[in-house]
């Protein structure tokens, strides 16, 4: 409602819901080129502004700069989190269950039945097991040998949940609606995400985030789902090894050298970026041009301009 009231001449979307609000009132939008291209502006009643390389903002290296966590002096191991330590392969995918429609499942067996020893790790929400239950019941009807190849493991405390994330092996998103924090997660976690953009923001996230990443982890971003079980049953197979290993490297370096995890550059860009169109706007007081008249695109270009001239972050 406060909002609605327009109490600021310009009122920017941010986050808060994965697509357009819908809302005359609400002016603009932060963006990114891949979550929401300038293609699909005419199905946005905002402005869209774009962030280069991500829209999302974090700050992982200030709360999880350390590389490993030793809990009671002891290297975090699977058994301890319900994991069989006899996997040749972990898949995971930390999204709640609403996320899992039937395409993305029988993907995922799909994997699962094409690497052997394989399982794929979910975690579990809420008391009930209706949904683990009927994922189980449904991978078995999609051709999956043992309903035991799909793991459901509790949440654990946010102060390690990171490093016991790390102990899979692939992450393996939801299309339809991406991972957004699990997906950071994981990256961060040096788990190779594999993903792929379909036609909504929602659906398209986890591809900036990838690409954001930078280095070989680009890799894992693909076409279709059939491409997603071939990556990912790829990515599993033993004579695959140092690949994988390669793409795990590339993403713990990428911690400290890639524009996903520099939150001051982000800032900064983000700081050029409401400057500018704060000037655009007295521009327009100033000229009295009708708001049809204004083009923004000069901001958004302006915009990469300045943000990619400002360096790095020393780690």
């Amino acid at each position: 409602e406060i909002f609605a009231l327009q109490p600021s001449p310009i009122q920017v979307s941010y986050k808060g819901f994965v697509g357009t609000l819908g809302a005359d009132y609400i002016t603009h939008m932060i963006s990114d080129s891949t979550v929401a291209p300038p293609e699909y502006q005419a199905h946005f009643v905002e402005k869209m502004l774009y962030m280069p390389w991500t829209y999302v903002v974090n700050d992982y290296r200030q709360q999880h700069s350390e590389f490993r966590v030793l809990q009671d002096d002891k290297p975090i191991e699977r058994e301890e989190y319900g994991l069989p330590a006899e996997a040749t392969v972990i898949y995971c995918n930390f999204n709640q269950q609403y996320k899992i429609d039937a395409p993305t499942l029988k993907a995922w067996v799909q994997v699962l039945r094409q690497v052997p020893g394989s399982i794929m790790w979910l975690l579990r929400f809420g008391t009930s097991n209706a949904a683990e239950v009927t994922l189980r019941n449904e991978a078995v009807r999609m051709g999956l040998d043992d309903p035991e190849r799909i793991v459901f493991t509790d949440t654990v405390p946010r102060r390690i949940h990171l490093h016991v994330k790390s102990l899979a092996d692939v992450f393996l998103d939801t299309p339809q609606y991406n991972g957004h924090g699990t997906a950071t997660d994981a990256l961060w976690a040096g788990i190779p995400l594999v993903t792929f953009p379909v036609r909504k923001m929602a659906s398209r996230a986890a591809a900036s985030f990838v690409y954001a990443s930078a280095g070989e982890g680009r890799t894992t971003l693909v076409r279709t789902m059939r491409d997603m079980v071939d990556v990912g049953v790829r990515l599993g197979k033993k004579k695959n090894h140092q690949i994988m290993q390669n793409l795990r490297r590339d993403l713990y370096k990428g911690r400290f050298t890639s524009p996903m995890w520099d939150t001051q550059r982000w800032v900064l860009g983000f700081q050029n970026m409401l400057r500018m169109l704060w000037e655009s706007y007295r521009h327009q007081a100033e000229t009295e041009l009708p708001p049809d008249r204004v083009n923004e695109e000069p901001i958004n270009r302006m915009h990469v301009i300045l943000a990619d001239s400002i360096p790095a972050t020393p780690a």
